[in-house]
């Protein structure tokens, strides 16, 4: 966890290196035939949001909020036998730390 935050108690930071985009992610429980809105207020020069594993199209989306926090928003419909998802948010290469 790290400062500054924009809501809750802390916020992921992290900083890609070299081929590495310091992806964060998380595996959720979803129900399968269902359309879901995924979002994160992020900072740094670029950050992805995005999921994977859906059984339809994997959404990504970006922005680059620089200092200040920058709300992302996607959404996607899981596939008839999907039952988790994971989400992530990621950096780009040689952009410096982003927060989320």
């Amino acid at each position: 966890m790290s400062s500054p935050v924009h809501g809750g108690a802390g916020a992921v930071r992290a900083t890609p290196q070299g081929n590495d985009l310091a992806r964060c992610q998380q595996v959720v429980s979803v129900w399968p035939n269902t359309t879901y809105q995924l979002s994160a207020w992020v900072q740094g020069g670029y950050v992805f949001l995005g999921a994977t594993g859906t059984g339809g199209t994997d959404p990504q989306t970006w922005g680059s909020p620089g200092t200040a926090w920058g709300r992302l928003a996607t959404s996607f419909t899981t596939g008839a036998s999907t039952t988790s998802v994971t989400v992530y948010v990621n950096g780009w290469y040689g952009q410096g730390a982003y927060l989320a």
